[in-house]
C-alpha cells in the first residue's frame, strides 16, 4: 500500500513521507494521479487547518478499483479542518467612525461571508439581525407592504415606518431575502434601485431559488417577510461588516473583546471543496473520504438554480463535496459546518456511495442531496415550464413517451444516508432538507438525527423511480419558518398526473407504475412536532401530489399525523399517531386502492391557537361520494382523550355509522394503553385492545443516530430531570463515555458516565465515546436542558399525560372559518382554514364550495360549478370571503357574471347569473 502525508508544517517539495509530508492536498493529488488504480493509496492528514486554493478533483484518472481503493484520512484522532477560505493577513485597520473599523484587502476578491476568529459574522443588514431569534417571525425580519407577487418580481414597497429616510447611495449591493407569499421557500433578489417616495424597493436578477409563480407580495396571514444585506449605511451595529468591492475596502464593527489587529478573518474563496466527477461510462471509483472537517464554503444563492421536476423546489448542483459520476465512494466520519451552500451533492450518475457518521451543522442549503439529470426521465416538465415560461403542460404531453422507467443511467441509485446529524442547516435557503431525493431509485435513508431546520427532514421531490428506504429516523422541530410541508413529504407529478387531482380526468392511474417502479417503503421512524405552534399542513408524514405506491408502517407520529393526497396504492398500517391533528385524506382517486389498517390513531388536546379540543380523527377534502374510498380500511384502534364517549371519524360521523358506510367494521374505540408516554415509549400493553386488532409493537428505542446520545434530548424541566447517556455503538466493550455539565469539550479527564446523571439546574451536556486509546469515535453529542418553575407542554402531550382535556390559563383566540349556505352551496371561509388551503393547493383567499345540493343550488351547477371550487374573482373583482361574495351578489343580482375559480393549480371562468332575488 502507498502512503502520502500531508501536514501543516510540510513542504510541496518533501517525498510525502510520514517524516517528509507534503503541505498542500494538491500536492499529494498529483502523486496520486500517478498510481491510481494500480495499488491502494492512503492520503494520510496531520491534525491542522488546511486552506484550499482550489476545488480538489478527482476525475476518471483518479480512481480507485475494489482490490486498489483511495482513501482520504485524517491521522487517528487528529482534528483536520479543510476549509474553501484565504486568511486575510497583514490587515491595517484603522478606526473608521463610531467603533467602525476599515482595511484595505487584496485586489479581485470577492466574498459573502467574514469569519472572525472562527465565527460567522453577519453582513450589514436591514433589519438588524435578531440573535434571540433568529427564524423568520423575529425582530430580523419586516413584513412587505404590497408587491408583484409574481415570479419574476420586479418590486415590492415597505410600510412607510419601515422606510424612514433611507439614503442608501449604493443600493444596488443590496440583497433581499425574502420569503415567498405562500411561505413554501424564500428567494433572494440583486436590488435595482430604490423609489423613495413611494418606499419602493426594485429587483434585478434573482428570484430563481424555488419554483411555483408566487413570489413577494401577498396579504394577511401570507404577507412575505424579508430583510436586505450588504448595504453600506446599515453597518451600525457591533458584529456587522460590509465589503467594498470597488475600492478593495472592507469595513467591520467589531463586538466588545474583539482585537481587529489580532483577531483571524477567514473569507470564503471557494463554492465547491471536493469534486469526484466522472461519468457513467468512465466513473470514478471507490474513494473514501473519512474524519476531515469542512468549512467555508461561499454561499451559492446567487448562482444557477434550476427547477426540478413538479416538485416545488430548484436547487444549485454543488456541495463541499460534489460527487457525478461515480461508483462506491464513502463520505464517513466527517464533520460539514458553516458552509454557504450544499452538504453533500450527488448529481446524476451514481452507484453504490454512502454518505454516513457525519455532521451538518449550519449548512446554507441541504445537507445530503441526491438529484439524477433530467436528460433521464423519459417526461420531463417543471412548473417553471408553465408558470414561467408560459407552455401548456397537455401540449407537451402530445407524443410523450410511454417507456417505462429511466431513459438513461444518469441518476443515483443503490446508494445510501446513514447515521448522521443534521441540525440548524438552512442558513440561506429555506426550502431545503436534510436529504432530498429527486429523479433517483433505491435510496436508503437511515438512523439519521434531523432537527431545527427551516422546511423538510426528508424531501422526495418526484415519484422517479422509487425503491426508496426511509427508516429509524428521529426527525423533529423541522418546518419551522415555512408552511404547508411536512417532516418527510413527497411529490409523484409524473406521466400520470395531468396538474390537477385525483380524478379520473386529471389522474391516469395505468401511467402510475411507468415511473414509480419500485415501493417507497417509509418504516420505523419517530417524527414529533413538540412546538406549542405549528403551520399550516406541518403533517409528520405529507404525501403530497401524485405520490404513489409507499408502504408506511411502523411509524410513530407525534404532534401531527398522516396526510395522503391523491395517489394511488399508499398502504398505511401499525402505525401510532398521536395529535390533535386529524388525519388528513385529499382528493384522492376512485379505486385508490390505499390500505388503512391496524393503526393506532389518538387524538389529544386542542390545535394551537383554538380553544376546543378536535373531535374528529380525519379531516377528508374532496375524496370520492360515488365509491368506497378504499377496500381494505379497518382493524384501526381510535381513542380520543378529548371525547372518550362521543368522538367523532369525520365531521357528524361516529364510529357505528362510519362502520356501517363499510368503513372500520372491526374497529374499536378504546384506550391503547401506552407503556410509558413519559418516558418516550408508545409500545402497548400485553393487554392492550389494539394487540387484539393485529397491531404489534415496534421498537422505541432505535430511532435515529447510533453515536453517542443523550437522553432526553433537552428541554424545560421543573424540578430534576434524568439524563441517560448511551456510547457509539460501533464502540468495543471498554470504550467509555466522558461529559461536561459547564458545555466545555469533554475529554478522558472530564466526568465518566457510570449511571444516570441527576440535572437540578439548567445545564449543557456534551458526551463524547472514547476508546481504550484515547481516540474518540463520532462527534460530541451537545444537548441543553432549562429549568423553569412550570414546564408548558403543547395541548396534545399536556392532554396526553393527564388523561384528558383541560385548560389552564387563556389561549389565543383564533378566528373560526366561516361556513354558510348561500343558494344551496354550502360556503367556507378559506383564509381560515388551513386543512383547506392545504388541500385545494394554497389557496389562501376565496370562498371554499364544501358542497351543493341538487335542488337548492342549480345556479351554481347550471354554472357548471362543482364542490371544491374556490371562488376567487366575480368580475375581475377579488372575492376575499364569504362577506365579498354576498356584496357582490347583491350588487349584480340579476345580472350575468364572469366568476374565476380556482382548484388544485388551475384557474377556471364560469358564467353565472345571480338570482333577481
Amino acid at each position: 500500500m502507498k502512503e502520502f502525508f500531508i501536514s501543516p508544517n510540510g513542504s510541496d517539495t518533501n517525498s510525502g513521507t510520514k517524516l517528509r509530508p507534503f503541505a498542500s492536498f494538491n500536492r499529494a493529488n498529483e502523486e496520486l494521479k500517478k498510481i491510481a488504480g494500480r495499488e491502494p493509496v492512503t492520503i494520510w492528514f496531520y491534525e491542522g487547518v488546511y486552506h484550499l486554493k482550489e476545488a480538489i478533483l478527482f476525475n476518471s484518472e483518479v480512481s480507485g478499483t475494489a482490490e486498489n481503493p483511495i482513501i482520504i484520512s485524517s491521522l487517528p484522532g487528529a482534528i483536520v479542518k479543510l476549509k474553501g477560505s484565504k486568511t486575510l493577513n497583514n490587515l491595517k485597520w484603522n478606526l473608521f467612525d463610531k467603533g467602525i473599523y476599515a482595511t484595505k484587502v487584496p485586489k479581485n476578491i470577492d466574498f459573502d461571508q467574514l469569519f472572525v476568529n472562527g465565527n460567522r459574522k453577519i453582513r450589514s443588514r436591514y433589519p438588524n439581525y435578531d440573535y434571540e431569534n433568529p427564524l423568520r417571525g423575529g425582530k430580523g425580519y419586516l413584513e412587505v407592504l404590497d408587491g408583484t407577487d409574481k415570479r419574476y418580481d420586479t418590486w415590492f414597497t415597505l410600510k412607510k415606518e419601515d422606510f424612514p429616510d433611507k439614503k442608501w447611495q449604493n443600493p444596488s449591493t443590496g440583497i433581499v431575502h425574502a420569503f415567498q407569499s405562500h411561505n413554501w421557500g424564500n428567494m433572494q433578489y440583486r436590488i435595482s434601485g430604490i423609489n423613495i417616495e413611494e418606499q419602493k424597493i426594485l429587483l434585478g436578477e434573482g428570484g430563481w431559488q424555488l419554483q411555483r409563480s408566487l413570489g413577494i407580495g401577498g396579504k394577511g396571514k401570507n404577507l412575505s417577510l424579508f430583510f436586505i444585506d450588504n448595504i453600506f449605511e446599515e453597518l451600525d451595529t457591533p458584529g456587522e461588516w460590509f465589503l467594498d468591492v470597488e475600492k478593495n475596502m472592507l469595513y467591520y464593527y467589531p463586538e466588545e473583546g474583539i482585537d481587529v489587529h489580532n483577531a483571524t478573518f477567514e473569507v470564503p474563496v471557494l463554492k465547491d471543496l471536493i469534486q469526484i466527477k466522472g461519468d457513467a461510462e468512465k466513473p470514478v471509483k471507490h474513494i473514501t473520504i473519512n474524519g476531515l472537517e469542512f468549512s467555508h464554503s461561499k454561499s451559492t444563492f446567487m448562482e444557477l438554480y434550476e427547477p426540478l421536476a413538479r416538485g416545488d423546489w430548484a436547487i444549485h448542483r454543488g456541495g463541499a463535496i460534489f460527487l457525478q459520476g461515480t461508483e462506491n465512494c464513502t463520505i464517513t466520519n466527517n464533520n460539514f459546518e458553516y458552509l454557504g451552500g450544499n452538504g453533500v451533492f450527488l448529481s446524476g450518475y451514481n452507484r453504490n456511495n454512502i454518505v454516513s457518521n457525519s455532521r451538518f451543522v449550519h449548512v446554507g442549503e441541504s445537507a445530503v442531496a441526491f438529484v439524477g439529470l433530467p436528460s433521464a426521465v423519459r417526461f420531463y416538465q417543471t412548473w417553471d415550464d408553465r408558470d414561467i415560461d408560459g407552455k401548456n403542460w397537455d401540449d407537451m404531453r402530445k407524443n410523450m413517451d410511454l417507456e417505462p422507467g429511466p431513459k438513461s443511467l444518469d441518476y443515483p441509485k443503490n446508494c445510501i444516508v446513514e447515521n448522521n446529524i443534521m441540525h440548524d442547516f438552512g442558513d440561506y435557503g429555506k426550502q431545503v432538507a436534510g436529504v432530498y431525493i429527486s429523479m433517483s431509485h433505491k435510496i436508503t435513508v437511515a438512523h439519521n438525527t434531523i432537527y431545527n431546520c427551516p422546511r423538510a427532514g426528508i424531501c422526495i421531490n418526484d415519484g422517479t423511480w422509487g425503491g426508496h428506504v426511509i427508516e429509524f429516523n428521529d426527525i423533529w422541530e423541522t418546518v419551522r419558518e415555512t408552511g404547508e410541508h411536512g417532516p418527510f413529504n413527497s411529490w409523484g407529478r409524473e406521466r400520470q398526473w395531468r396538474g390537477s387531482r385525483g380524478s379520473d380526468e386529471h389522474f391516469i392511474k395505468k401511467l402510475t407504475k411507468l415511473d414509480a417502479i419500485d415501493n417507497v417503503i417509509v418504516r420505523n421512524n419517530r417524527i414529533a412536532n413538540y412546538r406549542k405552534s405549528i403551520s399550516a399542513g406541518n403533517w409528520t408524514i405529507d404525501l403530497d401530489d401524485g405520490s404513489s405506491y409507499y408502504e408506511i408502517y411502523n411509524n410513530l407520529s407525534l404532534g401531527s399525523t398522516i396526510k395522503l393526497r391523491d395517489g394511488m396504492s399508499r398502504k398505511v398500517f401499525n402505525n401510532i399517531t398521536v395529535s390533535a391533528v386529524p388525519l388528513g385524506f385529499h382528493v384522492w382517486p376512485k379505486d385508490s386502492e390505499d390500505e388503512i389498517y391496524n393503526n393506532i390513531f389518538v387524538i389529544s388536546g386542542a390545535l394551537p391557537g383554538k380553544k376546543e379540543p378536535t373531535k374528529i380523527f380525519l379531516r377528508d377534502v374532496g375524496l370520492p361520494t360515488e365509491t368506497k374510498w378504499s377496500k381494505h380500511y379497518d382493524h384501526n384502534l381510535y381513542w380520543n382523550i378529548n371525547y372518550p364517549s362521543n368522538s367523532e371519524v369525520i365531521k357528524g360521523v361516529g364510529l357505528k355509522d362510519w362502520q356501517n358506510k363499510g368503513y372500520d367494521e372491526h374497529a374499536v374505540s378504546a384506550d391503547p394503553m401506552f407503556v410509558n408516554v413519559e418516558e418516550a415509549n408508545y409500545q402497548v400493553k400485553e393487554n392492550s385492545p389494539a394487540l387484539k386488532l393485529g397491531f404489534k409493537n415496534f421498537p422505541m428505542d432505535s430511532f435515529g443516530h447510533e453515536m453517542t446520545r443523550i437522553i432526553p434530548f433537552g428541554g424545560d424541566f421543573s424540578d430534576e430531570i434524568s439524563v441517560t447517556l448511551k456510547k457509539d455503538v460501533r464502540a468495543n466493550k471498554k470504550a467509555k463515555i466522558y461529559y461536561t455539565l459547564d458545555g466545555t469539550e469533554p475529554n478522558q479527564n472530564s466526568m465518566l458516565y457510570e449511571h444516570p446523571i441527576q440535572i437540578k439546574k439548567s445545564s449543557t451536556i456534551k458526551a463524547i465515546t472514547i476508546n481504550p486509546n484515547g481516540i474518540s469515535l463520532g462527534f460530541t453529542n451537545e444537548v441543553k436542558f432549562n429549568k423553569v418553575n412550570k414546564v408548558v407542554y403543547p395541548s396534545w402531550y399536556d392532554t396526553l399525560i393527564k388523561g384528558e382535556y383541560k385548560v389552564e390559563g387563556k389561549l389565543p383566540s383564533s378566528k373560526k372559518a366561516l361556513e354558510l349556505e348561500i343558494e344551496g352551496a354550502v360556503m367556507i371561509n378559506i383564509a381560515d382554514d388551513p386543512d383547506l388551503i392545504d388541500a385545494t393547493g394554497g389557496y389562501n383567499y376565496g370562498c371554499y364550495i364544501k358542497e351543493i345540493d341538487s335542488e337548492k343550488g342549480k345556479m351554481w351547477l347550471d354554472a357548471s360549478l362543482d364542490r371544491d371550487w374556490v371562488i376567487q374573482k366575480i368580475n375581475g373583482n377579488i372575492v376575499k370571503d364569504i362577506k365579498t361574495l354576498q356584496k357582490f351578489m347583491r350588487k349584480h343580482k340579476g345580472e350575468q357574471v364572469t366568476l374565476i375559480g380556482v382548484r388544485d393549480y388551475r384557474e377556471k371562468e364560469f358564467k353565472i347569473n345571480f338570482k333577481k332575488n
